[in-house]
């Protein structure tokens, strides 16, 4: 609780006998001032990449406002966004505030600037990707918005978070929920993989682990694809390695994540592995069944992956390959893979004596 915030002219400026109160700014006027700012604007700013220092056009640019009501106890009353783009010399700016909140006790109490472009990493003026920390270098004028390009090693599932935002930031990164999902639940060209010696173990005493390398080499899948470059092989990190799941990360040296391919394999058991399965077509964007292969299908796509899961109930498996556009260029390519993949199943060791289904 804020006792007899009213009272306190340093930490609140009131505009007008019955306007709102207005929160005094964190940040500062223009990049080369110590003067606070204004919380109600304007804004302005230019954005660019980080390592060319090139503007960057079309930018999504949304801010936002967020109020407060009450006095001691207070609560939230609500917020208002502008939306906006970077111009071709990528600069951006969005007008004052004007459609402020009525009523008794009301603050606009934060400001929010959040700048998204697809292949970098998503900027907010409050704090910074992926430590989370506070950022201080943000200016109401003037303010200078450095994208740094997105790399291996990051998550899509924690960007997805970090953004946050309203409609407008939504729709430009929808693209990354099917990544985001499939780092979390299977399946995806999943940033972050690491050398396959060094990935995440877990298992259960007395077990082995499980170990998928003899299902796709990387010369297999450049005869289906006809990609002639070479490929790091590694595992994703988003999950560890156990007796029931394993990873291959075919990462194109030198080349974006669209021309990655990844596989997954869970040996769960008939339960498990249907339960799996219908995880996945319940979870992944866009998600429809194709019975295509195995028992079960499913394809997915978003922004420039392809997704295909299928599940084999004989062995109690599920099969997850993605592939970028830019790899897998003919959609019948992934289901090649996927065929490739199916008929070396036979190959797995048998499951565990302990089921994964009996796992809580």
């Amino acid at each position: 609780m804020r006792v007899g915030w009213l009272l306190s002219s340093s930490l609140v400026v009131v505009t007008g006998a019955c306007g709102p109160v207005i929160d005094r700014a964190a940040f500062s006027a223009r990049r080369d001032s110590l003067e606070k700012g204004d919380l109600l604007g304007p804004f302005d700013g230019i954005a660019l990449d980080a390592e060319t220092d090139r503007p960057l056009s079309g930018a999504v640019v949304a801010a936002s406002w967020a109020f407060e009501r009450g006095e001691g106890l207070t609560g939230p009353a609500g917020a208002h966004e502008i939306v906006t783009e970077t111009g071709a010399d990528g600069r951006y700016r969005v007008p004052a505030l004007t459609n402020l909140p009525t009523g008794g006790a009301v603050r606009v109490r934060r400001f929010t600037l959040i700048v998204y472009q697809k292949g970098y990493v998503a900027w907010r003026s409050d704090r910074r990707f992926p430590d989370g920390g506070a950022r201080r270098d943000f200016a109401q004028r003037g303010n200078r918005v450095r994208l740094e390009k997105w790399r291996t090693g990051l998550h899509h599932h924690r960007h997805v978070l970090f953004l946050g935002g309203g409609q407008a930031v939504r729709a430009a990164a929808s693209w990354e929920l099917l990544p985001a999902s499939l780092e979390l639940s299977g399946g995806g060209v999943a940033s972050g993989g690491v050398a396959a010696d060094k990935a995440p173990v877990a298992t259960t005493a007395g077990a082995s682990p499980l170990d998928i390398a003899t299902l796709l080499s990387d010369e297999e899948l450049k005869g289906v694809t006809g990609y002639a470059g070479a490929f790091d092989l590694a595992k994703l990190l988003d999950l560890p390695t156990t007796e029931f799941y394993d990873s291959r990360h075919f990462k194109a040296r030198g080349k974006p994540e669209s021309f990655d391919t990844g596989l997954r394999v869970w040996r769960l058991g008939p339960v498990g592995a249907e339960a799996q399965y219908r995880k996945l077509l319940a979870e992944l964007p866009g998600a429809k069944p194709a019975d295509e292969i195995g028992d079960a299908s499913l394809r997915a796509r978003s922004g420039d992956v392809l997704g295909l899961a299928y599940l084999i109930r004989e062995r109690g498996v599920v099969v997850s390959v993605s592939c970028g556009v830019q790899q897998c260029t003919d959609p019948e390519m992934i289901l090649r893979i996927a065929k490739l993949v199916e008929s070396r199943l036979a190959e797995l060791p048998a499951l565990p004596a302990t089921p994964a289904e009996d796992k809580p």
